[in-house]
């Protein structure tokens, strides 16, 4: 629990719980926070890329890694109810897209028909949140599957047509390290925020 003379303790606490000792301060977690930076980073590639590539379907997902870093930055920050929502929140607004664009490539829909599918995805695993919080992260998981796995071998055997798939096991190389990286430290299979 938070003390009443530390910051954010009128909010509804949400520790992280992961090996960085969560401090007394307005920056809870600062190597947590901190490390949000790489989203930005990755936001400027993304724009970078987009611009020299003329590939402007992908300026969405820059703004959504701005979203993100923001999001998780505050929640490790404040380690807050509020802060876990603008986490998670942004974490679906990037399995949105990428299940939204997965299905505009497997249909070929128009434009509006995938708007609306991306934020029908968005808002019903959003809404998870306020119902069953302990969903949160299984729910995340279950999106990852259904939109990079599942639809992404569908359209590898339906179209005739193959992309380079480099940056799709770049994606995946990047993410089973990151999630193993995580996994070590929210299990506390490394260190224990406790000890010390």
């Amino acid at each position: 629990m938070v003390s009443p003379s530390c910051p954010w303790h009128e909010f509804e606490y949400s520790p992280a719980q992961f090996c960085e000792e969560s401090l007394c301060g307005w920056v809870r977690q600062p190597g947590n926070t901190v490390s949000n930076l790489g989203f930005l980073v990755v936001a400027y590639l993304i724009f970078r890329h987009a611009r020299k590539h003329d590939a402007r379907h992908l300026l969405p997902l820059a703004y959504i890694s701005i979203a993100t870093g923001l999001g998780s930055a505050f929640f490790h920050a404040s380690e807050t109810w509020v802060g876990g929502i603008a986490d998670f929140a942004t974490i679906y607004l990037g399995s949105a897209f990428m299940f939204a664009m997965n299905v505009r490539r497997l249909t070929q829909w128009r434009k509006p028909v995938i708007v609306g599918i991306y934020w029908l995805f968005f808002l019903a695993f959003f809404g998870l949140l306020f119902w069953e919080r302990d969903l949160a992260r299984t729910s995340y998981a279950l999106q990852s599957v259904l939109c990079c796995i599942v639809l992404e071998a569908v359209l590898f055997f339906r179209q005739s047509y193959r992309p380079p798939y480099g940056w799709f096991w770049a994606f995946w190389g990047a993410f089973l390290l990151g999630y193993g990286l995580w996994l070590l430290d929210v299990k506390h299979l490394v260190c224990d925020p406790g000890l010390g």
